[in-house]
């Protein structure tokens, strides 16, 4: 039965350690989560508040399935694990009833589901909780060595969470994931195909720029928020960039001389990094970069010179086995220690 208890711990720790350590590598994709949840709370006032609640909820979800994974401190983290489940029963129960058009944002962009299958899904942990701590005094308890493991994954999750700040995500699971072509590049846009328009400040569209051959988009999506020193870095950037169209877009309403706007929160989806850099060939993704990474001229011309997918490879690859590298480590660290 010990055994029982252990292994139904054990999957509520999983959960709870992937779905926030998938929030935490897209912090602006947690933030716009959490906006939504504000909006349907009536707490608008709270919107400036929104990533650094996002952040830090994951963080918190993150490592109590940390915690949970190693069996450390098992009585408090039975009970705040229980108020965890519940108050997320409790919300996705009333997002069910409501039926908000909104994703519960579990999973971050990664997997979306129903508002009746997150209810489920927490019903389901709830059900874990109750066979894995009750009674409460038959939970074993853990080897002093548990405690290191936590501690060292604990500090390795903050570190990840500190690179999520600075870097875009690892791995896109947006719309505008590499390999996705535009909606207006296709003949026969499918039902997925994302639509990125641009207009100029006379209110003109300009998406065929996008859809004719290689481009290279520069998203600021709250352009009024960079900085003086930021816009300079930008310049050079854009001037360094030789053979291939530099097109700056913003997602507010002031449009830079000789740059073009868009949705806000499509910029967003786009490249989570303000002032991020999107490759395209013909509207197909290619390759995205932060705004702390822009690629010189010489790498945009390495990767345009090769077939698309083996450039969306060659690029995105590395970033891939890094985070799977990562994810070895820390389950390694928390099992195996």
């Amino acid at each position: 039965m010990k055994a029982v208890k252990r292994i139904c711990a054990f999957l509520i720790g999983l959960v709870l350690f992937v779905a926030g350590l998938v929030k935490l590598m897209d912090p602006v994709g947690a933030g716009l989560v959490v906006e939504e949840y504000f909006k349907f709370l009536h707490l608008g006032f709270l919107m400036p508040l929104a990533k650094a609640v996002g952040v830090g909820m994951a963080l918190f979800e993150t490592l109590l399935g940390a915690a949970l994974l190693a069996g450390v401190w098992p009585v408090v983290v039975g009970f705040v694990s229980l108020a965890v489940l519940a108050g997320f029963t409790v919300l996705t129960f009333v997002l069910w009833i409501a039926g908000p058009a909104m994703d519960c944002g579990c999973f971050g962009e990664a997997v979306h589901l129903t508002h009746f299958q997150s209810l489920m899904k927490n019903v389901v942990l709830l059900l874990l909780w109750a066979v894995a701590f009750i009674p409460m005094k038959s939970v074993r308890r853990p080897k002093a060595v548990k405690y290191v493991s936590f501690g060292i994954a604990a500090v390795s999750v903050v570190v990840f969470a500190l690179f999520g700040l600075k870097n875009i995500p690892p791995i896109d699971f947006t719309a505008f994931r590499p390999g996705v072509t535009l909606q207006q590049a296709e003949s026969a846009p499918g039902p997925d195909s994302p639509l990125l328009s641009i207009c100029d400040s006379d209110g003109d569209y300009f998406d065929e720029l996008l859809a004719s051959g290689p481009v290279l988009v520069v998203s600021a999506y709250d352009y009024d928020r960079l900085g003086q020193e930021d816009l300079s870095a930008l310049g050079d950037w854009m001037s360094s960039i030789d053979g291939v169209p530099v097109y700056l877009v913003t997602g507010g309403s002031e449009v830079p001389v000789g740059a073009y706007s868009s949705d806000r929160r499509t910029l967003m989806t786009l490249n989570r990094s303000n002032g991020g850099v999107t490759l395209l060939s013909d509207g197909l993704v290619i390759a995205k970069w932060s705004a702390a990474r822009r690629p010189a001229s010489d790498r945009v011309s390495e990767l345009l010179a090769l077939d698309p997918t083996e450039a969306m490879i060659k690029q995105n690859t590395p970033k891939r086995l890094k985070l799977q590298g990562f994810l070895l480590y820390v389950t390694a660290v928390l099992l195996l220690l």
